[in-house]
């Protein structure tokens, strides 16, 4: 059968979510095509030629460009039978298949779209019937991802480090996360299911990332410490093979405080900087979000991650139902006494919370008084701050980092130009100028991309 998988936006990082189901496909003796619409046109000829279209939807953004994507493949291609699938395609099935899809999977795709795409062409209506729909998790015996049907590396953000940009790999090494923080879109699939993809698979797809020009690894894991002695056996592995490979990985606060003893050798097998989900710093709203740190320990991880020699990158969720304009300076002040301006990409500072479908959040009663209602072609429950300031300031501060990453403004004038906003909505004026960037300061190891979780 003549398959199309179509890829919306990925992080900017090659799309893993493309290689590894096509892999499985080819198996399966399908012919499969690849498009990735985040550096490649829409091609209709590809559309014309499908039977099967997958759209894959790892996150809300895709999940919104896709639906676009599927009404003019059904308008291009009538017959084609379209399929959502991934962590969003789970999350709203409902909507799609009343609106545009013929069949939508969540949790774990790959096996599940072979079993969908052989009843497909094999016109096995009962079976396609039982996979419309459903979030699966099997533990899946996983293949090398099929990346040479992807673009090439150089289409995709690079590693910059040292005033040179590097080719950059990614790859997963586990699904899934054993946490169930309450803002998390991976709680409400997955449920504190762990997922892990075999070591061997993992190797091999490096090797042949790194025969592809790879010089730097981003682990794409929710939590690469979830599974810890698989983690670190891989990088280990990979150290041994590839001594001059760098990389870097997601974790979360409390594993980087749990695993501290291990971070200075991960420093060695070459990881340069880690990116963790910090947030915010009010106590009461990170208890609330179940996310498992407080602000302490924050500070802990940064001192911790600092003598090991690994920058730590938070990404942030600053503006939430319960958050204040003061909450939002505490941030800034943050930032500014710990030295994190250039370790924070502008576009964290205006994230909204958002809640999708099955939100662990909604069934809070501190919740309630803020939900309004359910936008489907949005796919998010719409609240609305008791403050209409401090929506007003998302607002924003949103469109101050949209236009710095536009015009490629330097962090630190943006940076600069967010906290005059900050202050400007508390009606005051900073305490202190702020102080100029160190040489060390001015261009930490960092992604080409703007957006990371």
């Amino acid at each position: 059968m003549n398959v199309l998988l179509i890829s919306t936006y990925e992080l900017g990082h090659q799309p893993f979510n493309l290689a590894s189901p096509a892999a499985f496909l080819l198996q399966s003796d399908h012919e499969v095509q690849c498009l990735d619409l985040a550096v490649q046109a829409f091609d209709d000829d590809k559309v014309r030629w499908a039977e099967f279209v997958g759209i894959s939807t790892p996150m809300h953004t895709a999940l919104r460009l896709g639906l676009h994507v599927a009404r003019r493949v059904r308008k291009i291609n009538p017959a084609a039978f379209i399929n959502f699938y991934g962590l969003y395609a789970g999350l709203n099935a409902d909507y799609l298949l009343a609106h545009v899809a013929d069949s939508a999977i969540g949790g774990e795709y790959e096996q599940a779209l072979v079993t969908l795409v052989n009843a497909t062409a094999q016109g096995d209506g009962k079976t396609i019937a039982g996979a419309r729909s459903g979030s699966q998790f099997p533990r899946q015996q996983f293949l090398t991802p099929a990346r040479h049907l992807l673009p090439p590396l150089s289409k995709y953000a690079a590693l910059a480090l040292n005033g040179e940009y590097r080719l950059t790999g990614y790859v997963e090494a586990s699904r899934g996360c054993a946490h169930t923080c309450r803002h998390c879109p991976i709680t409400p699939v997955y449920a504190g299911r762990l997922r892990i993809v075999q070591r061997e698979m993992i190797l091999a797809d490096i090797t042949q990332l790194v025969e592809m020009g790879t010089q730097h690894i981003t682990f794409g894991d929710p939590d690469f410490l979830n599974g810890v002695k698989h983690s670190l056996q891989i990088v280990r592995d990979m150290h041994a093979a590839w001594p001059a490979l760098t990389f870097d990985f997601t974790a979360k606060i409390e594993h980087l405080l749990e695993y501290r003893e291990l971070l200075p050798e991960l420093a060695r097998l070459g990881c340069i900087f880690i990116v963790s989900a910090v947030e915010l710093l009010n106590d009461h709203i990170l208890a609330l979000l179940a996310k498992g740190h407080t602000r302490a320990d924050v500070e802990v991880a940064l001192q911790l991650t600092r003598r090991a020699g690994i920058p730590l990158r938070p990404s942030l969720m600053p503006f939430t139902p319960w958050s204040g304009v003061q909450d939002f300076i505490d941030l800034i002040e943050f930032v500014e006494a710990q030295r994190l301006v250039a370790h924070i990409d502008p576009v964290q500072y205006g994230i909204r919370l958002l809640l999708p479908p099955a939100s662990a959040l909604l069934a809070l009663p501190e919740t309630q008084p803020h939900l309004r209602r359910f936008d489907e072609e949005k796919f998010t429950f719409l609240w609305e701050h008791p403050d209409p300031a401090m929506d007003r300031l998302q607002s924003a501060v949103a469109a101050c980092a949209e236009a710095a990453a536009h015009a490629g403004q330097d962090i630190h004038q943006s940076f600069a130009a967010i906290r005059e906003l900050a202050y400007r909505a508390a009606n005051r004026r900073p305490r202190r100028d702020l102080d100029p960037p160190s040489p060390a300061e001015l261009s930490p190891p960092r992604l080409t991309e703007h957006w990371f979780c």
